[in-house]
């Protein structure tokens, strides 16, 4: 393959991830586009030299961030002032009018995201940065973790793209993504998010982007600040702007030209119609001022424009009857109250079943079987009890409390100090916790053995046939023909999976163990630092925490656990009955490792961006200025000053074609 096969085949996958996350009309399958992407990956292996920072592959930075550094923002990043009435947008229309001292006026409505708003800037069509709002005037440069959204071009799209661009958007984790999320936040003994605004919050300011990677964030772009050379006189010519420069920019059905108060609310009740249908959040519109121009002459107050508000939508609710209220029992053996609700209409689909998450929250809101009860969707995704209606409360409806015994097997329970959970310590004995656990570990983020799923665990349980993870390397087909349902062709693609599972990554194998606060990124932190789960054992917590991105409290959380006998025996059985899992590759050290580097002049192979991001992936850093502590000076066409001060200090300079031969 040529490098310019290569330039073709980056532009190809681009074309489709653009198609895929910001058009949602896919021209190929998921499988097709795997192997493009493999393609991709292989050609890159075999040619490092050719990689474009832009390319597909690199959107994911190889090293943690040592934190956020603050940037100020070009233009500042304002908040909206609300509006919850057709009045008060009435009143709004009314100060435009007398601001600008006429009412020829046009207003431009879009959908108001509930995400974390977001800065991109582009030069020469490369994207450079990306800060979050901040106080305002300075934000938050998470660059790397924006890189990480697929559906953010890494190169804009056209052969002339705009020497500079800086844009406005949001952040956001659709629901699909959230719910996953909050599974696996549940299934790992966490406490789940609240709303998909605070999981993508929380997404974007990790320090490891590997993690924010698999957190499924998406992003939407609403406005131009500042570009160069087109102008823009009107709010609603950005969208087709943005749009053909391959920016991901709400459906035109989304947005709406309007002109006075009635169209406004006609916009606006046409999307609380589609709210519930849509893929992610929305909490209302946004009315803004159409034409530009006047923006400046409104100007602001405080931290809030003149130009635009926010016209919120109530939350849904609905009321029904807690029929009964049940305990569910994890695979930690944390004991939840579930709410029996009498089903009811909400938000698009029927509700039968709401968390009450703990003792306090029942105690909180003074829950009692029989309670007529306010529900709404916690960020329109999870149900959730709001309050009880007091006044049909049955008079000497008895108190809820917590079980003093586990439900499943009697044990019990303990209420672990500095935690609000209850739990039942019957760890090896209680069959729903060890149900839980068993899914979990054969779970896709685990050791991911098709075919093993909840109903065929309940009845391998329920048989007694597993009684511990490892059992469910010592079965066999007499064993799987006594399950329900289970025939020839059923046994045979079991055993299959299960004898596949034997080898799972060794970052799979962590997750699958369940400890505490161990999700998929930090085991690939643990991963690349130990090549064993026995060196793991064996680590005090003060030797975890000296590994970058494990905190105090995850390093206690697994010194904790391999302290606990059961949990090292449970290893050992699982080595035992033949679970051999793979280390990760080990990384190559590169010449450039702990470098520094100063660029000067033009180079005819790579753009600045692209030499600069060559050198950061492979370990070293770029500085402007040179000094006795610059270790390469990358010198191209009509270098200046710094070449000759290289010269001076005897630092190595080197020419394109050595650059590439070091690549």
């Amino acid at each position: 393959m040529t490098k310019d096969d290569y330039l073709k085949l980056v532009e190809e996958v681009r074309l489709h991830d653009y198609l895929y996350f910001v058009q949602c009309a896919p021209r190929i399958s998921d499988y097709e586009y795997d192997r493009l992407l493999e393609k991709l990956s292989h050609v890159e292996k075999e040619h490092p030299g050719w990689v474009l920072p832009t390319s597909p592959t690199q959107r994911i930075s190889p090293a943690l961030s040592k934190g956020f550094v603050q940037r100020a923002h070009v233009a500042p990043m304002l908040s909206l002032a609300n509006t919850y009435s057709e009045e008060e947008i009435a009143a709004f229309i009314e100060r435009v009018y007398k601001g600008l001292d006429r009412k020829d006026v046009d207003f431009y409505c879009e959908l108001k995201m509930d995400g974390v708003a977001i800065s991109l800037r582009y030069e020469n069509g490369i994207f450079v940065r990306g800060l979050t709002r901040g106080d305002g005037k300075k934000g938050d440069d998470v660059t790397a973790n924006l890189k990480t959204i697929a559906a953010l071009p890494l190169q804009l799209m056209g052969s002339h793209p705009p020497e500079y661009l800086e844009v406005r958007g949001e952040v956001f984790m659709p629901h699909q993504a959230f719910q996953k999320n909050n599974e696996e936040k549940q299934a790992l003994g966490e406490e789940p998010w609240a709303n998909p605004r605070n999981a993508a919050a929380g997404s974007l300011k990790l320090l490891d982007s590997r993690i924010v990677h698999g957190r499924g964030l998406s992003l939407i772009c609403y406005g131009i600040v500042e570009g160069y050379p087109f102008s823009i006189d009107t709010q609603h010519a950005c969208h087709p702007l943005m749009e053909k420069l391959g920016l991901p920019v709400f459906h035109r059905e989304q947005r709406a030209l309007c002109r006075n108060v009635k169209e406004i609310m006609e916009f606006a009740d046409v999307i609380h119609k589609q709210r519930t249908k849509m893929p992610f959040d929305i909490d209302g519109i946004v009315i803004k001022v159409d034409q530009l121009a006047f923006h400046d002459i409104l100007g602001m107050t405080g931290k809030t424009p003149r130009f635009a508000v926010a016209y919120k939508f109530a939350p849904e609710q609905a009321v029904t009857r807690i029929e009964a209220i049940t305990v569910q029992v994890g695979r930690s053996g944390i004991l939840t109250p579930v709410a029996e609700l009498q089903p009811v209409f909400l938000a698009g689909s029927t509700i039968s079943r709401a968390t009450l998450h703990n003792q306090d929250e029942i105690k909180r809101l003074d829950v009692r079987i029989g309670d007529f009860v306010v529900i709404e969707k916690g960020g329109d995704v999870i149900p959730k009890v709001v309050e009880v209606d007091l006044s049909q409360r049955k008079s000497g409806a008895p108190v809820w409390h917590m079980p003093k015994n586990c439900p499943i097997c009697g044990t019990l329970v303990v209420h672990i100090p500095g935690e609000v959970a209850v739990r039942c310590p019957n760890r090896k004995g209680c069959g729903e916790q060890l149900i839980r656990r068993l899914v979990f570990f054969a779970g896709k983020g685990g050791m991911d053995i098709d075919h093993l799923g909840d109903k065929v665990v309940r009845q391998l349980v329920e048989k007694g046939l597993v009684k511990e993870l490892a059992d469910i390397y010592q079965l066999t087909e007499k064993d799987l023909s006594n399950l329900e349902g289970f025939k020839d062709k059923a046994i045979s693609n079991l055993l299959d999976g299960i004898e596949a599972s034997k080898h799972v990554p060794l970052t799979k194998f962590l997750v699958a163990l369940g400890i505490k606060h161990v999700g998929e990124g930090i085991a690939e932190l643990l991963a690349e630092s130990f090549a064993s789960v026995e060196a793991l054992m064996e680590l005090s917590e003060e030797a975890l925490v000296q590994i970058p991105g494990i905190g105090p409290k995850i390093a206690e959380s697994i010194a904790t656990h391999f302290a606990d006998p059961s949990h090292r025996d449970e290893v050992k059985a699982l080595f035992r009955a033949g679970v051999l899992p793979t280390p990760p590759p080990k990384k190559m050290q590169h010449v450039f490792s702990g470098k520094t580097f100063v660029l000067t002049g033009t180079l005819s192979g790579y753009t600045r961006s692209e030499a600069t991001e060559l050198i950061r992936t492979r370990g070293g850093k770029v500085v402007g200025s040179v000094s006795a502590s610059t270790d390469f000076v990358l010198a191209g066409a009509e270098a200046g000053s710094k070449l000759g001060k290289a010269q001076a200090l005897g630092v190595r300079i080197l020419s394109e074609s050595e650059f590439s031969a070091l690549l």
